[in-house]
C-alpha cells in the first residue's frame, strides 16, 4: 500500500501528506459525496433491469408456451430472447467504451 502513493501523489510533499493520513498522523478529510450522489438515473434503470432480468418469468413464459405446443411461438420467444441478449452485450460495451479514459500511466514520469 506505502508503494502505490508515490505513483498516486503529485509531489512528494503530497505522497507524505498520503502517508502521515494513512497512519493516523493527521485527521483524514471527509468525502463531500454522500449516497445520493450515486445513485444517479442511470444507475436506478441499470438496476431494475438487473431485478426484472434476474427473476425467472423468462423460463415460466417459455414453459407455458411448451405447454400449449405451439413450436413456432417457442422458437420465436427464443430467438426474440437471444437477440435481446446480444443487444444488451452490444449495448454494454459501447456505454463501458465511451465512458472510459485511460491516459498513459507514465505520462507524469
Amino acid at each position: 500500500m506505502i508503494g502505490w502513493v508515490f505513483f498516486r501523489a503529485a509531489t512528494l510533499t503530497s505522497a507524505a501528506g498520503f502517508l502521515s493520513a494513512l497512519f493516523g498522523a493527521r485527521p483524514v478529510q471527509t468525502t463531500p459525496y454522500t449516497v445520493s450522489w450515486y445513485l444517479t438515473s442511470e444507475l436506478w434503470l441499470a438496476l431494475i433491469f438487473g431485478v426484472v432480468g434476474s427473476t425467472p418469468w423468462v423460463p415460466t413464459l417459455a414453459s407455458s408456451i411448451q405447454r400449449r405446443q405451439r413450436p413456432w411461438v417457442f422458437a420465436t420467444t427464443e430467438a426474440l430472447s437471444v437477440a435481446a441478449l446480444i443487444a444488451l452485450l452490444v449495448v454494454s460495451i459501447m456505454q463501458v467504451a465511451a465512458g472510459t479514459y485511460n491516459p498513459f500511466i507514465y505520462f507524469q514520469f
